[in-house]
């Protein structure tokens, strides 16, 4: 069974989601595990095992949340018909020109490593603790439903972008074992990750900004991939900033009408 597909080639049956396959490979688990071991056992060292927990027990109720403009989402949300694509699907409809930055000019060698021979079919989104996503992608914080993501979503230790620029990992090599794990196991990957900044003092208070951090020039977070389309009807909630142009204000009533149709919650924050 070839790793991109999705279904046999033989009989068609269903063989599941490439990414979800991906990491629940032997080897792909045992590392993660042993690095979510490590961490309880600094933890221990630390006198932190309640806290984090704690954390894990928050984590495992953590929303994945996708950041985009207020003119995308109103989009997306005006009708039954549209669909969360692709940063490759729109380019290969001729809708979209890649921009000549470092990011459009890499992410293809960086997304066909991590998505071998499928990388077209999958969206990014971050874990979020409390609904809010990074102003950097775009102001409306979109949390989608569990149950629409959870059997095709797999989450990995950071910004792939980042990671593999820092972690100097070159096309054809795969990245290292153990920073990506199925949404199931999303908190212990989110332990091994940040387990290391949590003390016996460190407060529940604090979580939502150590899982998505937004210092200057530095963001992190734990990305989310989800394999396939994205409805208006899986989302959960929307978080947006309150607009100081006339023009978005107008936008945002629009959103707050069709939002409320597929029974989805706006928060405008100031």
């Amino acid at each position: 069974m070839p790793d991109h597909l999705r279904n046999c080639v033989v009989c068609g049956a269903d063989a599941g989601y490439p990414n979800v396959r991906m990491a629940e490979n032997r080897d792909e688990v045992r590392a993660l595990e042993q690095r979510f071991q490590d961490a309880l056992q600094q933890a221990r060292i630390r006198c932190a095992e309640q806290v984090t927990e704690q954390f894990r027990i928050a984590v495992s109720s953590s929303d994945a949340v996708i950041s985009r403009p207020l003119t995308k989402l109103l989009e997306l949300i005006s009708s039954d018909n549209e669909l969360y694509t692709t940063y490759y699907h729109q380019v290969e409809s001729q809708a979209r020109l890649p921009q000549m930055n470092e990011y459009d000019q890499g992410r293809s060698a960086i997304d066909s490593v991590l998505f071998p021979n499928y990388h077209a079919e999958i969206r990014f989104a971050m874990l979020s603790l409390d609904g809010r996503g990074l102003d950097y992608y775009g102001e409306c914080a979109i949390a989608l439903k569990e149950v629409s993501i959870q059997d095709r979503a797999t989450v990995f230790e950071r910004n792939s972008f980042d990671f593999f620029q820092e972690n100097k990992i070159i096309a054809g090599r795969p990245p290292p074992l153990g920073y990506r794990a199925t949404w199931k196991t999303r908190d212990r990957l989110a332990v091994s990750k940040l387990g290391a900044r949590i003390d016996k003092s460190t407060a529940p208070s604090v979580f939502p900004a150590m899982l998505i951090s937004d210092a200057i020039g530095k963001s992190d977070f734990i990305e989310v991939h989800i394999y396939g389309p994205i409805h208006r009807r899986a989302i959960k909630s929307v978080v947006v900033k309150q607009p100081n142009k006339k023009a978005d204000k107008t936008l945002l009533k629009s959103m707050r009408k069709k939002l409320a149709q597929i029974g989805a919650s706006l928060t405008v924050e100031p």
